[in-house]
């Protein structure tokens, strides 16, 4: 869990960096062999993030996560910063949804920080891991 956190500290680093992790992510997702829905759930997977997202809310979110989920989730309800950005998974999925996305795009956005439940969701979880720095 640690290893997350420094992981999320260095991702940080720079301006554009949520838009260089979902161009990353789908350019992995292209070297693993996934398929057209797969690698646009890739890119799409990390949109309704919002641009405002400070370092500590990353970091709190990644603590909640482990540690106290169901404060997490009460957390996420709302439409403060820190409430879009925990909830930003199932706002995501409905942006992609209300886009004209298949179901199956849409599913894989809104999983995407839970355990995977099948081989598209632990590939776009793998390729979510190995964009970041």
């Amino acid at each position: 869990m640690l290893h997350r956190v420094q992981q999320t500290v260095r991702y940080l680093g720079a301006a554009g960096a949520d838009e260089r992790h979902a161009s990353e992510t789908a350019r992995i997702l292209r070297s693993l062999g996934a398929d057209h829905e797969v690698i646009v759930a890739g890119l799409l997977h990390d949109r309704a993030k919002p641009s405002d997202t400070k370092l500590w809310h990353r970091v709190a979110g990644v603590l909640l996560s482990r540690f106290a989920p169901r404060v997490r989730a009460r957390l996420a309800r709302g439409d403060s910063t820190f409430a879009r950005y925990l909830d930003h998974a199932r706002r995501g999925a409905r942006l992609a949804q209300a886009d004209g996305a298949s179901d199956r795009v849409v599913r894989l956005i809104a999983r995407h920080h839970e355990r995977p439940a099948g081989a598209d969701d632990e590939l776009l979880a793998r390729a979510d891991r190995e964009a970041l720095p």
